[in-house]
Order: C-alpha cells, then structure tokens, then sequence
C-alpha cells in the first residue's frame, strides 16, 4: 500500500501490505496524505504528523493518536 500526498501524488509511506491495520506508523511524515477511507483501526500514529491530511472516511477506532499533528486535517 501506498499513502500519497493528496496534491503532489508524491510517495509519502509504502508497504507491501494491503491494508494498515495495526501498521507502526508512530512519527512518520504524513503531511498532506489522502486516507480517505484507508483502515487504520488500531495503527500506531503517534507523533505522526498528520497536518493538512484528508482523513474523511478513514477507520481510526483504536489506532494511537496520543501527539499526533492534526492542524488544518480535514
């Protein structure tokens, strides 16, 4: 899988799996990445940085939000 930035379509985060269930995303660099609709129930996002994300639709039930970036996410 592959998040991309929701303008630029720049690689942001890749894996080889198909969804990010559980994914150890803790302190990566998601400025501007399009999860809409991704799965990310019980992923590890803390101190992500998730600022001017599109997060609409996305499973966050569980994930680990504790410091993440949030600013101007829509």
């Amino acid at each position: 899988m592959k998040i991309l930035h929701k303008v630029t379509k720049q690689v942001l985060w890749e894996n080889d799996k198909d969804n990010l269930q559980r994914a150890d995303l803790q302190g990566v660099d998601l400025k501007g990445a399009d999860l809409q609709w991704v799965d990310l129930r019980w992923a590890d996002l803390q101190e992500a940085d998730l600022q001017e994300a599109n997060l609409r639709g996305a499973y966050l039930w569980g994930a680990n939000l504790q410091g993440a970036s949030f600013q101007e996410a829509e």
